[in-house]
């Protein structure tokens, strides 16, 4: 979409010399338009003759869409589609308490009455637009909603609570148990877990939880199921849901681009909201953190009950939980590997028309929905034909989409807050258990020193590890059967199993050794932890900066080739024919992968 206006499809060179004869003679309006364009902050020009450019596409779509519904007299049919002018009574959000109450069981079914209706209210601000379907079971949507809206309060409450469990054990107020030289306690490792999943999941109860009474917009409770002229309405006005709502959350499973309905919501939020307001949450990831939660803290538990039971015994657990703990984790990265390139092509390939819809009867009324809003978003297009305005919006999906996917997800299987609180659970416990020592005659330093241990291996060793293990098993998907449990074997022992032992037991543990009579030892061991910790922000967080640092000097060096390309073309004034064998002189590397994908006729209308 590359000057910003609409007009940017990836030109199908296989398609009919008329259409690249049209588009190289609008080369020149396109290029008369470009110094214009750039001295409004809008990236112009970059490279439609070769490939999308989503970043500047997203921008224009959003200074136009801002600026028409600002200063200019939106169509009538989209004012009664982005807007709730003459019906403000529609604009309902629930509390979040509502929609998690019974562990979501609002999400049980689709079906709803007059009494789910009075889970709503008139509010003036939707916090979150929450887009699933009801095909994906209800607990994948609780556990995605309670990690999106009560992690960071129950991260706030566990610092809390960890160092006051740590004061507390430490003054020997708690029980203890003997294990090794001196005694710990139990409290840790069987509370910690447990408190964060509760919090987790019902931290909306708590009276200081402001997440309790966020504004939040589900289909279920804040349309009418029965008032069928309410419903109508309402569904009308879903734009104008999105239009007021701060953000857009889609839980993602593999139907959700399928389904007609969750596709003109995207429509509807492209076409008014800039794409960092939405946030993608595929279901597995919170499933999967809740899994590693569990198996920590059994992991924890049973050795805290070997150590007491056979005398300090339990560690001989660790490598039999490693092993259970990597094999999940590769099954669950591999599959990820899998659904995340099949997301890719879903939407390289997206078709609007491909969408399923239970009632056909709503087919016609969103697709002339979806047609409005390109027209309006698009303005400097024309896109009188609804087929047309279908084209511009699939290549919309195919171009900003990924984009906003791809910021959503993030380089990693699960943001670090995830990560490192999960590996906290494992680790973290046993720090606070050790805290017990004190009272048992273990130096301050030893005490240091067990800190200066656990805080890297769950800040940044492990961390890395995992980052180190999903690009791994993103390696290679073709394969199959046994093949595939080869490369995982292999690879994990080499690329992941050794560096880590190589760092974490080797380094780590020689330098630990060293801190517990020598001054310069702990020195090293703090400066390495500082070195690990760097390293662990610098990859979870440097990529997404560096990638849009990239996007722009693309899009930057883009512009001119662009537009010297487009100059040219008009220049040469090429014939039908000239047209076609500019066609054929392209450049190999500039093709998209998927050309059946692109569209012609809007191609040629721009």
């Amino acid at each position: 979409d590359g000057d910003g206006d609409g007009d940017g499809a990836v030109p199908t060179w296989e398609a009919s010399a008329q259409c690249i004869g049209k588009a190289a003679a609008d080369g020149a309006r396109l290029a008369s338009r470009s110094e214009s364009l750039a001295s409004m902050g809008m990236r112009t020009l970059p490279s439609w003759l070769a490939r999308p450019s989503p970043i500047g596409s997203r921008k224009l779509l959003g200074q136009e869409a801002r600026r028409k519904t600002k200063h200019q007299t939106l169509d009538r049919q989209v004012l009664e589609l982005v807007t709730f002018t003459g019906c403000e009574h529609l604009k309902r959000a629930s509390r979040l308490s509502q929609v998690l109450r019974c562990h979501g069981k609002i999400f049980k079914h689709s079906a709803g009455s007059a009494a789910t209706y009075e889970l709503s209210a008139p509010v003036e601000t939707i916090d979150a637009f929450i887009s699933h379907n009801w095909s994906v079971p209800r607990h994948y949507k609780f556990l995605t909603l309670v990690c999106y809206f009560n992690f960071d309060r129950a991260v706030i409450v566990m610092v809390v609570f960890s160092v006051t469990l740590g004061i507390v054990t430490a003054g020997g107020w708690l029980p203890v148990v003997p294990e090794k030289h001196y005694p710990w306690g139990v409290c840790g490792r069987v509370l910690w877990a447990p408190v964060f999943a509760v919090l987790l999941f019902y931290g909306r109860e708590l009276p200081f939880a402001a997440c309790s009474g966020r504004a939040v917009f589900l289909d279920k409770t804040c349309i009418h199921q029965e008032d069928k002229d309410i419903m109508r309405q309402s569904i009308e006005r879903l734009g104008a849901f999105l239009s007021h709502s701060d953000r857009m959350l889609i839980v993602y499973t593999d139907v959700y681009l399928q389904k007609l309905w969750t596709v003109y919501e995207v429509a509807a939020f492209l076409s008014l909201q800039a794409t960092d307001r939405m946030t993608v949450i595929p279901v597995i990831c919170p499933a999967v953190f809740f899994m590693a939660l569990l198996v920590g803290w059994v992991r924890n538990v049973l050795t805290l009950v070997l150590n007491v039971f056979l005398g300090g015994s339990g560690e001989i657990l660790l490598p039999v939980f490693t092993t259970i703990s990597s094999c999940f984790l590769l099954r669950s990265l591999r599959r990820w590997a899998r659904d995340r390139e099949a997301i890719g092509a879903r939407l390289q390939n997206f078709s609007v028309r491909r969408c399923i819809c239970a009632c056909e009867e709503d087919r016609p009324v969103v697709y002339r929905n979806i047609a409005a809003l390109m027209r309006e978003t698009l303005p400097d297009v024309d896109l009188t034909d609804d087929d047309e305005a279908l084209e511009a919006f699939d290549i919309l999906v195919r171009t900003d989409l990924p984009l906003a996917f791809s910021s959503s997800l993030g380089k990693t299987f699960m943001p670090y807050k995830y990560v490192a609180a999960v590996f906290a659970s494992w680790d973290l416990p046993n720090m606070i258990d050790l805290l017990a020592g004190m009272t048992g005659g273990m130096p301050i330093r030893d005490t240091a020193r067990w800190a200066l241990w656990y805080l890297p291996l769950a800040l940044s060793i492990y961390p890395l590890a995992l980052i180190s293990t999903e690009r791994m098993t993103s390696c290679f998907l073709h394969l199959r059967g046994w093949r595939e449990l080869v490369w995982l074997l292999v690879g994990f022992l080499l690329l992941v199993a050794l560096p880590t032992f190589l760092v974490g037991v080797v380094l780590l543990a020689t330098l630990w050794s060293m801190a517990l009579e020598s001054d310069i030892g702990m020195l090293l061991l703090v400066v390495i932890d500082i070195l690990l910790l760097l390293a662990a922000f610098f990859v979870f967080a440097e990529p997404c900066r560096r990638r849009r640092r990239s996007a722009d000097a693309d899009v930057a060096a883009d512009i001119g080739d662009g537009a010297a390309r487009a100059e040219a073309m008009a220049e040469a004034e090429v014939d039908v024919g000239a047209g076609a064998q500019l066609g054929n002189a392209r450049d190999p590397s500039t093709e998209p992968l998927d050309r059946s994908t692109q569209p012609c006729t809007f191609t040629a209308h721009v």
